[in-house]
Order: C-alpha cells, then structure tokens, then sequence
C-alpha cells in the first residue's frame, strides 16, 4: 500500500508490517540501524586493535604517534 504523504509503500516483511522505499528496499527499524552501528564500531575497534597489536610487533608505541 503507497502513502503519499510518506513516500513510502507499507507492506508485510517476515510476518511484520514494514515500510518500503519506492525502490522497493526495506525501510530500517531504529533498533536494526542502532544494531548495525554497533557491529560497524565493534570491527573498527577490533582493527585498531589488530593495527596497533601490529605496530608494536615493530617496536612501535601506538600510543605516542
């Protein structure tokens, strides 16, 4: 179903009531944009983590550059 005043089409997506771009992709919830923020800096910290272990196998001090 279109809404115009939303811009937006509302349809049923694994048994819920979601809305839709006119693209046809699936609008995020808050909660699902929260939980991919979360894993997006949960990986940038695991990197830093790997860079800097990295760095100090090169006699590296991370925390002064």
């Amino acid at each position: 179903m279109w809404s115009q005043q939303l811009n937006l089409y509302l349809g049923i997506y694994h048994g819920q009531m979601r809305f839709f771009t006119p693209e046809g992709q699936v609008v995020p919830t808050p909660e699902e944009v929260a939980e991919s923020e979360h894993q997006e800096k949960e990986l940038a910290q695991t990197k830093l983590e790997r860079l800097a272990a990295k760095l100090r196998e090169l006699n590296i001090d991370p925390d002064t550059i």
